[in-house]
């Protein structure tokens, strides 16, 4: 039974060495096995026995998926030579005409082999299935550029391929989760017969380190910040646009903590001052091209979910002043110069220089979103609403972020 075993699975590896040979390496077949070679696109045996050497031509071409015909004909061919019945005219081990005939008449589904060949279906898939505009989204754009990356290994090596990089798990995660879904479509479309990654489970991640860039800051040191802003404290004498010109944008980022990106694509249409709402549906999103006017797209939330805010009294007065004389399609928040407000220049030149002399600290403009889940949190709000306000799906994002589950507790709850 042992040298059953031993006679199926050697070919395999044989394979893996032949194919390996195509990277560069070129191992010698161990003596005594029979090597899976490549003839002119078919796959051919190869071996030596009792001092003479054969050579078998089997009717598939050579491709990983018809790799499995050629173990099963050298198992039964080492099998004969064990059991001392091997045919040395090798005619008990030809194909039938019958089966060669149908082998070539009904080729195999998936012609495609390497990662590398894959890239104008992803490009077809991402476009035409997705509706995703690949050149100005970065998580499909770099998906795609790792099928370019590997393009010379076998579409079976994808899982250890994906598992050599160093990457974090959730940038593993959503990398896997993005070519699982292509591969499952490949499947469905007969262009592969196998999912690689159908099995490859999601990585187990760790608790996140904070970012301290987002560290929230208190709400005296928030008040302070925003002051500094409308009143110009830290603004070059020099400089051609204050920083009080941002007040309102930043004023209103710290009190709705919606994304830079949401707050920036906020519209006249969204604001509904008689049902006293503020609708949070598309943003203006940078893309690989840049954060600025030109590079930006508008899209959906990040979520895909819609959400309305409450008008209270300090957002209508802000947003009343920010409206005024403007149509429906226009944006709500524009730079000096009548274009979308690029939050990345906004942040590098008045955000972290301002809370740095204020000896805040170094912080990201997204500083005011986690701001605004912690207070919320810290005040008693149900972390339901929080999630909400905020855009999350679920209510664990808002729990992982904004609850410190690690502080003591002194008392229980009540049960009257």
């Amino acid at each position: 039974m042992f040298l059953f075993r031993s006679a199926f699975f050697c070919p395999l590896l044989s394979f893996h060495l032949q194919f390996g040979s195509e990277m560069g390496q070129k191992p010698k077949t161990k003596k005594g096995e029979i090597s899976i070679t490549d003839c002119d696109g078919r796959i051919r045996l190869r071996w030596r026995f009792n001092g003479e050497r054969y050579s078998l031509n089997l009717p598939f071409a050579y491709t990983p998926e018809n790799i499995h015909h050629a173990t099963i004909k050298v198992s039964e061919i080492k099998l004969d030579m064990l059991k001392g019945t091997f045919d040395t005219s090798l005619r008990k081990y030809h194909f039938k005409p019958v089966n060669a005939v149908l082998q070539f008449a009904k080729p195999e589904v998936n012609t495609i082999s390497y990662l590398g060949e894959l890239v104008p279906k992803f490009n077809e898939w991402t476009k035409q299935i997705r509706n995703i505009d690949i050149d100005n989204s970065f998580d499909y754009l770099y998906t795609r550029k790792l099928l370019e990356k590997w393009g010379k290994a076998l579409i079976v090596q994808i899982p250890q391929k994906m598992s050599g990089e160093a990457w974090a798990n959730t940038t593993y995660n959503r990398r896997m989760g993005y070519l699982k879904q292509f591969f499952t479509w490949l499947v469905d479309s007969g262009t592969i017969q196998q999912n690689p990654l159908l099995h490859v489970i999601r990585r187990r991640d760790k608790r996140k380190k904070k970012n301290e860039r987002r560290k929230p800051i208190t709400e005296t040191e928030i008040i302070g910040f925003l002051n500094a802003i409308k009143n110009d404290t830290y603004s070059p004498t020099a400089s051609r646009f204050k920083h009080s010109y941002y007040y309102s944008f930043l004023l209103f980022i710290f009190l709705t903590g919606v994304r830079n990106a949401e707050a920036i694509g906020l519209r006249v249409k969204h604001i509904d001052f008689v049902k006293g709402q503020i609708e949070i549906s598309e943003a203006l999103a940078r893309t690989v091209k840049g954060t600025n006017h030109a590079a930006r797209i508008t899209k959906g939330t990040k979520m895909d979910n819609v959400r309305y805010l409450p008008l209270t009294a300090e957002l209508r007065d802000l947003l009343a002043a920010c409206v005024e004389g403007k149509q429906s399609e226009d944006l709500v928040f524009l730079s000096p110069r009548g274009h979308s407000i690029d939050d990345r220049m906004l942040e590098r030149r008045i955000v972290k220089p301002v809370l740095i002399k204020m000896g805040i600290g170094d912080r990201d403009l997204y500083v005011a979103r986690h701001c605004f889940g912690t207070r919320a949190v810290q005040q008693g709000m149900a972390i339901t609403d929080v999630a909400y306000l905020m855009g999350h799906t679920t209510i664990e994002t808002a729990i992982r972020n904004y609850v410190d589950v690690e502080r003591k507790s002194n008392a229980f709850p009540s049960l009257k």
